[in-house]
């Protein structure tokens, strides 16, 4: 019985450091990488006619996202501030709440006093090596879209 209490002990010790180094690994700058022609192509939420028109204007959205960089800065409180430079103008904000939840995905929850963020319909995002990959409610990869570590 003692060893079987022991056994139990250890596994959720080591479950509990693994959540922690998570969460240490998440603290820092990730860049928000996006491909907007493969978000427009995997979209729900465009019809047929806002997705030519969408294609339409796809290379000038590049072009500006090529000169502005996307930073999202995981702070130790549990908050993200998404930092925005562009032309060397730089703006930030604290938008959202983050954890790392049971299955050891990251969360985003919004922060209520805003509204000009969205991550569409990114439920939660999972690690691949030094990247975040976001999915839907459904467990599918929200095509185009992903974070990649800084530091």
């Amino acid at each position: 019985m003692k060893k079987i209490i022991l056994i139990l002990a250890m596994m959720f010790s080591i479950g509990l450091k693994c959540q922690d180094n998570i969460h240490n690994y998440i603290i820092g700058q990730w860049e928000f990488k996006i491909n907007v022609k493969e978000v427009i192509k995997n979209s729900n939420e465009l019809s047929g006619l806002e997705k030519i028109a969408a294609r339409a204007f796809s290379g000038v959205i590049e072009k500006t996202l090529d000169e502005t960089k996307i930073l999202f800065d995981f702070k130790e409180n549990k908050t993200a501030e998404i930092i925005v430079t562009r032309k060397e103008e730089t703006n930030s904000r604290v938008v959202f709440n983050w954890k790392i939840d049971e299955d050891d995905n990251l969360r985003l929850d919004e922060i209520y006093d805003q509204n000009e963020v969205r991550l569409g319909n990114t439920a939660y995002w999972a690690f691949d090596e030094n990247k975040l990959i976001p999915y839907d409610k459904e467990a599918n990869i929200n095509e185009g879209i992903l974070l990649i570590k800084v530091n």
